[in-house]
Parts: structure tokens; C-alpha cells; sequence
């Protein structure tokens, strides 16, 4: 527990130390470099349990969170999806079929699912860097996953009798994931103070209840997927990079789910 606390910490001095910097390039970097790490943890776990993912197509996705932002202009990003995408997963299978078929169409759909689930996932804490007031907005995905793991653990180890998902997860319990919303809903709530109080923002209360649940459920979503995986794969953790949590994918599931639901409701809702 005491090395995992001392990881949390200097892991959060890392992440404010990038947010009060407030440079695109080092976020871009700090994204990318996420995104590669998690991968090769991916890519290692699916080739540790006998399978063959053609790695860099993940490595690939990866370097494209540097088109996010103002580099390419969104009308541009849209064509660019609808005309490399089609070509992309053409190629993928041309290149099963003239490799004589060492890579089997598992192998091709765990390829595709590493760009899915990491560096496209990623992308969206860029995203929400890169609107107006993005250092503050980016505190609704750090504090929707964290707040919600934290919250859970400790309430779930203190109360948790009920099993939540025993054949992914067997400690995870319905108390904890209860608790997890319950501390989302906290943080939101203070976090809504703050921002109205200090940067003039405009939160409604109702809104931040409503994104408090959902970005809780999603973390918890996120959580059990990657769990999944390693429970498929046959490992305990994707990795040893962070001591006491793992590696990256172990500790930033919960933001892979989270991220991208906070930008669907900043844009849309909040």
C-alpha cells in the first residue's frame, strides 16, 4: 500500500507539473508517449497469451493524437477518416493475404481494437486540452477516474459484500462502485465551486449530478474491460511501470472509458 500511495503521488506531481506548464507540445508529447507505452502493454499481453497483433499498426495510431488541435482543421480530419479508414482496413487484410496468412483475422481484429481502445481513446484528453478552458475541463475526466477508483476501493474494502463482476474481477463489489459514484459526485461538486467561484465558469448543479454518474460508470466500465483482457490474456497486470499499480494500462483504464464521454458531454451537454 505505501509504495502504491508513493506512485499515486509522484504521479499526480508529473501530471500537474504538465498542466500548469500549459504547452501544447509537451501534452501532445505526454499523450503520445502514454499511448505507446500502452501498446506494447497490450500488444505484450495478447503475444504472451499466443496470438500475433501486427504491432505497428498500434504504434501507427498513435502519432496521430499530433494532428489533434489546430495543425489540421476539422473539416480536413473528417475527410481524412473517410478516406484512410476504408484504405487502412484494405491494407490490413492485403497484408494478411501476401504474408501468406502468418496472421490470422483474430490477430487483424486485436490490431484494430489496440488503436481503438488506446491511442484513439487517448486522443480525447487532447481534445479536451484544446478547448477553451481545458486545463479546468480536463479535472472532469483526472477526477472521474480517479476519484471514482479511489472512492470504490476503500469503500468497497470497508463495506463491499455483494460481488459486482465475479468472473472478471472477483474483489470489485456493488458497495464499492456505489462508493465510487458517491465520490465522483463529491469531487464534481467541488470542483463546479471552484470553477464558478474562481474562473467564472457557469456549471448548473443538475448537470454535474448527471455527469457525475455517468462518468463514474464509465470509469467502472473501463476498469472491468481492461480486466477482461488480462483475465483472457492470463496475467495480473499489463505491466511493472508504475510500482504498486502496474503498468500504464493498469492505472489509465478508468480515463480511456472516461475521456471520451466528458467530451461527448462538454460538447453537447455541460
Amino acid at each position: 500500500m505505501k509504495t502504491r500511495i508513493i506512485s499515486a503521488l509522484i504521479f499526480a506531481l508529473v501530471l500537474l507539473v504538465i498542466l500548469v506548464i500549459n504547452n501544447p507540445i509537451v501534452d501532445t508529447l505526454f499523450i503520445t508517449i502514454l499511448s505507446l507505452i500502452g501498446v506494447y502493454e497490450y500488444n505484450k499481453a495478447f503475444k504472451d497469451a499466443g496470438y500475433n497483433p501486427i504491432s505497428w499498426i498500434g504504434y501507427i495510431g498513435c502519432l496521430s493524437i499530433f494532428a489533434i488541435g489546430d495543425l489540421i482543421q476539422d473539416d480536413l480530419k473528417i475527410s481524412a477518416i473517410r478516406i484512410v479508414l476504408p484504405i487502412f482496413l484494405i491494407a490490413m487484410f492485403a497484408y494478411i493475404l501476401f504474408t501468406n496468412l502468418k496472421r490470422s483475422v483474430i490477430d487483424i481484429a486485436i490490431s484494430i481494437l489496440s488503436v481503438l481502445c488506446i491511442p484513439y481513446l487517448f486522443s480525447y484528453i487532447k481534445q479536451i486540452l484544446v478547448m477553451d478552458n481545458g486545463r479546468i475541463l480536463i479535472w472532469f475526466v483526472i477526477l472521474g477516474a480517479f476519484a471514482s477508483d479511489t472512492f470504490a476501493y476503500f469503500i468497497g474494502s470497508k463495506f463491499g459484500k455483494k460481488k459486482l463482476c465475479p468472473n472478471i474481477s472477483p474483489k470489485k463489489t456493488v458497495e464499492g462502485a456505489i462508493g465510487g459514484i458517491i465520490g465522483v459526485l463529491i469531487s464534481y461538486t467541488l470542483l463546479m465551486l471552484i470553477a464558478n467561484t474562481f474562473f467564472s465558469m457557469n456549471f448548473e448543479i443538475l448537470h454535474i449530478i448527471i455527469s457525475a454518474i455517468i462518468a463514474s460508470i464509465a470509469g467502472q466500465i473501463g476498469d472491468l474491460s481492461f480486466s477482461a483482457i488480462k483475465r483472457f490474456c492470463k496475467i495480473k497486470d499489463f505491466g511493472t511501470i508504475i510500482p504498486g499499480h502496474g503498468g500504464i494500462l493498469d492505472r489509465f483504464d478508468s480515463i480511456l472509458f472516461v475521456a471520451p464521454i466528458i467530451y461527448v458531454l462538454l460538447y453537447f451537454f455541460i
